[in-house]
Order: structure tokens, then C-alpha cells, then sequence
């Protein structure tokens, strides 16, 4: 018997833990900077100390998506399709995280 579920289970619950601190962290900032022009955004995000953890919201919250994606694919799709859905979760969320670690990259190491 395989043990796939549980630790799909705990690591959904693990990555929801992880984003509520940040989530809070950027809802609270954003209020912070309400009404700051697009360069002031811009500068504000180019710091490592503010893009490193925006990324991090990001990438967890696109694997934590993928996990509960995967969680109705697997519950409600029982055809050939449920191959093909699976993979483009797995597509869509690398490249969420992946554009992410890229923006992060050029806002606040290569500018």
C-alpha cells in the first residue's frame, strides 16, 4: 500500500503553514504602500529583503495549488484525461515558480 496520500496530505497542510505568514506579511506591506507609484512599487520589490520573500509566496502558493489541483483531478477525472491534466498542473506550476525565481533574478540581482 502506497503512502502517496499521507504525505500529500501533510504537505499541503506544510505548505499552508508557510503561506499564511507570508501572506500576511505581503497583504500587510501592500497596504503599506498603497497609492505608491509604479517605480516606488518597483523599488520597493527590487530590494532582496522583499523579492526573496515574494518569491518564496509564490512558489509555495504554485506547489500548494499543483497539490490541491491534483487532489480533484485525482478524485474527479477517471479517464485518459487525468494523465494529461495531471502534467499540465505539473507544467503550469513549475512555470509559475520558474517566472517567479526569473522576476525575482532580474528585479533585484541583475538591474
Amino acid at each position: 500500500m502506497s503512502k502517496k496520500g499521507t504525505s500529500t496530505f501533510v504537505l499541503q497542510r506544510a505548505s499552508a503553514v508557510v503561506l499564511i505568514p507570508l501572506a500576511v506579511w505581503f497583504l500587510i506591506s501592500l497596504v503599506a504602500h498603497a497609492g505608491d507609484s509604479f517605480a516606488e512599487m518597483q523599488a520597493w520589490l527590487s530590494k532582496p529583503t522583499t523579492s526573496i520573500p515574494f518569491a518564496a509566496l509564490v512558489v509555495i502558493g504554485a506547489y500548494h495549488g499543483r497539490i490541491g489541483l491534483e487532489e480533484v483531478i485525482v478524485d474527479y477525472i477517471h479517464s485518459w484525461m487525468k494523465t494529461v491534466f495531471l502534467t499540465l498542473s505539473w507544467i503550469a506550476a513549475l512555470g509559475v515558480m520558474g517566472l517567479a525565481a526569473w522576476s525575482v533574478y532580474q528585479l533585484s540581482f541583475a538591474g
